[in-house]
């Protein structure tokens, strides 16, 4: 569930249901996906949120891959923590867990317009035994806090007994600080402490033999605690407060947007944790505040990454190779070889049906106009994305390639041996293979210098998600016409064109619908590859400011729609309901391309406020 799902598609319908129901139903089906065979990776896929490296940490003898967690008290009923891993969290937090269950006397209310929650408290758990059965369920990938509340010295020293062997680290509250050296008797785990803003002031905390703060979200209001954006200032005032101590902080709530996470570091977090600004900025917001934090933090380097320029030179070749099967789709159609495997010359088809040959050279041209687009996208990603190191571009590009290669081995299922398909990939497969072994070490992540959850950052998600749509429709529309190429050739339409039926194209040549039917399965593979592109670019490389994406999809959408449509016209094979899925797909183009412009074209304001930011580090 990317943000660009989540706010164009399921928070409309999730902000209708209880705050309760919604969460339980979102953390479920979240969990239940991650759980499937491949479902991690499918997760993974659609949101390439795995942190980079480079944001790594060593804090308390515990690996952090992220310094963005998410608070326990979002899911007490431990229904998603399987599938938080996959977001882009760099640790989770559990409870706190105590003897028997607790759940809340008040329901939690949701604030939509100010964007905060209210909970009558935020001890609600499912209790010792059946937290042990969850927490067995669980894959660990990432580390795990557990926070334990017992009212005496034996319930507490029982549930670290009890929970130490799922726990990376645990978390007690100062009620139970004077207890903190026996729990340490039963286990070798680090104990956090866990604060609230109130605490502060009376200074309980100092002096014990801990190993760092988890400071609480929430404030207290009308006989609950609020969460919420408000969160900040008291944070930041019980960050100075503990800073000294020389411990490393936790600080949990208040971040909505990656300029206020920035801000908690500043001021001295050691790692945050996410509560309301989960549910109201959406699941994508650790994989941007992990940007950030990357491109605030990152060592530029004005080196260009070894592979790029093979890479480029490949997509040169697909994008010169579509020009010149456009030219030869416009005029000729049909080369020697072709005519030498059917047995007959260009005239004699024309001569036997003129809209059947116009049909052979749509097939041609439409096939030119996506090797035009895919070649033009290859090369942005090679220049824009894979020069600067950035891996999702390599990834993008190697696996595209890689289905568009396959195509050539369509000839096996017609019989028909493409002379001209094979010079074309033994002059581009070389450039393919060199770039894949010198770019090989291209490290996983990408920075981003998104701050606010900005008016133009809204309107991408819907811009996003046309693109992601528009994606899945070209691979559907390849699949589809592929597996029609291997099967019928000919949809109805089709025939209706040519007023003939297959058995009278098979009675003038028998070779005829097979060479077409390699022509549309080549065709529908291309346009697999294309689609794939469009695809991955649209999950992966939106990111503020990043106007080369936007060009690359303006730009390489357009020889494909051009030759897609326009062929259908120029033929006279103008049929609105077979072009119906191709006006579709232009809408969806042309509202992503509206939509997405401000975010991925214009970013003076981001710029001004990491020039403050900066300053005000400095």
């Amino acid at each position: 569930m990317p943000d660009w799902s989540y706010h164009t598609f399921f928070k409309p319908i999730l902000f209708r249901m209880k705050p309760e129901r919604s969460r339980d139903f979102t953390l479920q089906m979240m969990n239940t996906l991650a759980r499937f065979p491949y479902g991690d990776k499918i997760i993974s896929f659609f949101g390439h949120m795995q942190p980079p490296a480079q944001l790594e940490r060593n804090l308390a003898g515990i690996r952090f891959p992220s310094p963005v967690g998410i608070s326990g008290a979002l899911d007490p009923h431990l229904k998603g923590t399987t599938a938080y891993s996959n977001l882009g969290f760099g640790f989770i937090e559990v409870g706190p867990i105590s003897i028997r269950s607790r759940t809340l006397g008040e329901p939690i209310e949701r604030d939509t317009e100010e964007e905060t929650l209210w909970y009558q408290h935020l001890h609600a758990n499912l209790g010792l035994d059946e937290a042990l059965i969850k927490l067995q369920q669980i894959k660990r990938t990432v580390p795990i806090g557990i926070g334990i509340k017992g009212e005496t010295e034996e319930e507490l020293l029982h549930l670290s007994e009890k929970l130490d062997e799922y726990a990376d680290f645990l978390i007690v509250d100062l009620k139970a600080a004077s207890y903190i050296e026996k729990i340490r008797n039963t286990t070798a785990k680090p104990v956090f402490l866990k604060v609230t803003h109130n605490d502060l002031e009376e200074n309980k905390f100092t002096g014990q033999e801990i190993d760092g703060f988890l400071i609480r979200e929430g404030i207290k209001e009308n006989n609950g605690i609020e969460l919420g954006r408000s969160e900040m200032p008291y944070l930041k005032t019980s960050i100075r407060h503990l800073k000294n101590l020389g411990k490393p902080i936790i600080a949990s709530g208040g971040v909505h947007e990656p300029s206020e996470a920035m801000e908690l570091f500043r001021s001295g977090a050691s790692l945050i944790q996410l509560h309301s600004g989960f549910v109201f900025s959406g699941p994508g917001l650790p994989k941007r505040i992990n940007e950030r934090y990357l491109y605030e933090n990152e060592t530029k380097n004005s080196q260009n990454t070894p592979g790029w320029l093979p890479f480029f030179l490949m997509g040169l070749g697909v994008f010169l190779a579509g020009i010149i099967a456009l030219i030869i789709g416009l005029t000729h159609v049909l080369l020697s070889y072709d005519e030498a495997f059917l047995g007959m010359k260009s005239e004699e088809i024309m001569a036997f049906n003129h809209h059947l040959f116009h049909f052979m050279s749509h097939d041609r041209i439409c096939l030119a106009g996506v090797m035009i687009s895919a070649g033009f996208m290859f090369m942005q990603l090679s220049y824009h994305g894979i020069r600067k190191g950035v891996h999702w571009a390599r990834k993008a590009f190697v696996i595209a390639a890689a289905i568009g290669f396959l195509n050539f081995f369509y000839f096996l299922g017609f019989g028909y041996f493409d002379k001209l398909h094979l010079l074309y990939y033994l002059i581009i497969f070389p450039f393919f293979l060199f770039g894949l072994y010198r770019s090989r070490n291209i490290k996983i992540g990408s920075s981003g210098m998104n701050l606010h959850n900005s008016i133009s950052w809204r309107k991408s998600q819907l811009g996003q998600s046309m693109f992601v749509v528009s994606g899945v429709c070209l691979l559907s529309a390849g699949i589809v016409i592929s597996i029609i190429g291997m099967n019928g050739v000919f949809v109805p339409e089709d025939l209706m064109y040519f007023s003939l039926s297959p058995e009278q194209i098979t009675a003038f040549n028998e070779k005829l619908i097979p060479f077409i039917a390699h022509d549309r399965a080549g065709f529908g593979g291309a346009l697999i590859s294309e689609g794939f592109l469009l695809l991955t670019i649209a999950l992966w490389g939106y990111r503020e400011g990043a106007s080369w994406i936007w060009w690359t999809l303006a730009i390489g959408g357009l020889p494909g729609f051009l030759t897609g449509v326009g062929t259908h016209f120029m033929i006279g094979y103008n049929n609105h309901f077979h072009l119906s899925p191709a006006y579709l797909l232009f809408v969806f183009y042309i509202v992503g391309l509206i939509y997405s412009y401000s975010y991925l074209c214009e970013n003076k304001e981001n710029l001004n406020s990491s020039t403050s930011f900066e300053a005000e580090k400095v």
